[in-house]
């Protein structure tokens, strides 16, 4: 069998087809506002005739950049940032730009790795979602001549523009829906305070707590922010909280399964809400009242945001744009067709789950092994 290759079209063709010269089908393509309106009508026709398609290294080398936007994320194969990647790929592709994958690996020599080379390949700019609070490596990216936009990270307007959420409203959202629920006695499971994201979801309990004198809040630190870890706290509970707020939904989707193998019911016994509403929040077993962030519309902001500064260049503001969270209701609290809870849920002895210790009753949230961060707010 004698297999045929199909060679594409060449810029001379379309030219030559257009009757015009390659520098005019090089206009109608990148200027067309050069080209009167009847040239470049034949020439769009020949275009398609052809089948031709502009070859994209070329005109970057005339423009100096390419037509890819970079999008730098940690670690791709968590749903939050595969998410953020939809948007920007999809306001990309609108735009007429490809978006370049970079997937760092929580590695800051890998990221530093991907800036170089968004840079060595003329990127009209980039989207990154920063691995720590360190501005060297970006302001280096800027210096090298690619704009770039922060996702998931606020910063002064006058440093450059980026998009985040309000993670203090989403933990102050979370934890008053507890308190509208009737829980007193509340347990926050969050990730290392260090992480912006997660000191911002505590604040904003602290806030919901303050606003209830009868209220307590305990904390606990996972050591990773995963399904195996939340478990890992619940099966160390020995004092069952009646409300916690879980700063993930894999933290949240972990306890839940661990206190349900301990005989625990969920939301009879103890209301659980977690935060960002990623798939697994719909497939567990309960499914979680959590609190969504706009996730997909923080890419898309992103990358129109960044076009905005690449295109209007001078004429271009910088902006800070924070997103507002909003509550999930599932199975893990009670559904509001329930009512409120009785007001002397909080009065009435919580259950132990592992015994008391030598020194009597544990404090709130007390976990084996780990004291509580936090004992009242």
């Amino acid at each position: 069998m004698t297999r045929v290759s199909v060679r594409p079209a060449r810029i001379q063709e379309v030219a030559a087809a257009a009757g015009v010269s390659v520098s005019t089908v090089s206009n109608v393509l990148n200027r067309p506002e050069r080209v009167n309106a009847r040239t470049a009508e034949r020439v769009r026709a020949a275009v398609a005739a052809l089948d031709y398609v502009p070859h994209p290294g070329a005109a970057g080398l005339r423009t100096g950049h390419s037509s890819s936007i970079g999008l730098v994320l940690p670690d791709v194969t968590n749903t939050f940032y595969s998410r953020i990647a939809r948007g920007a790929a999809d306001a990309a592709y609108e735009h007429g730009y490809s978006l370049v994958l970079c997937d760092s690996g929580d590695a800051p020599e890998r990221e530093q790795g991907y800036f170089t080379m968004l840079a060595e390949q003329r990127a009209v700019g980039a989207v990154v979602v920063p691995l720590g609070a360190d501005p060297t490596r970006l302001t280096r990216l800027r210096e090298r001549g690619v704009p770039l936009v922060l996702a998931d990270r606020a910063i002064p307007v006058q440093e450059g523009c980026s998009v985040s959420v309000d993670d203090i409203a989403g933990g102050r959202i979370a934890v008053q829906h507890l308190l509208d629920r009737g829980a007193r006695d509340l347990l926050v499971v969050n990730g290392e305070r260090t992480i912006r994201q997660c000191a911002d979801r505590y604040q904003g309990a602290r806030q919901a707590v303050r606003t209830r004198r009868e209220a307590r809040l305990g904390q606990v630190v996972a050591g990773e922010m995963t399904v195996a870890h939340g478990a890992e706290i619940a099966r160390r509970l020995d004092e069952l909280p009646d409300g916690v707020f879980c700063t993930n939904d894999f933290l949240a989707a972990g306890l839940c399964r661990a206190l349900g193998e301990r005989g625990v019911r969920i939301p009879e016994d103890v209301q659980v809400v977690g935060y960002g509403d990623l798939d697994i929040a719909s497939f567990v077993g309960t499914t979680l009242t959590t609190v969504r962030q706009p996730v997909e519309e923080l890419g898309r902001a992103a990358v129109e945001m960044l076009l905005d500064e690449v295109e209007a260049r001078a004429e271009h503001t910088h902006e800070t744009r924070v997103f507002a969270p909003g509550l999930v209701l599932r199975d893990s609290t009670l559904a509001a067709s329930d009512g409120p809870l009785q007001p002397d849920r909080a009065e009435q002895p919580r259950r132990q789950l592992g015994g008391e210790g030598p020194g009597g009753r544990r404090g709130l949230g007390q976990i084996r092994g780990q004291g509580v961060v936090d004992g009242h707010v």
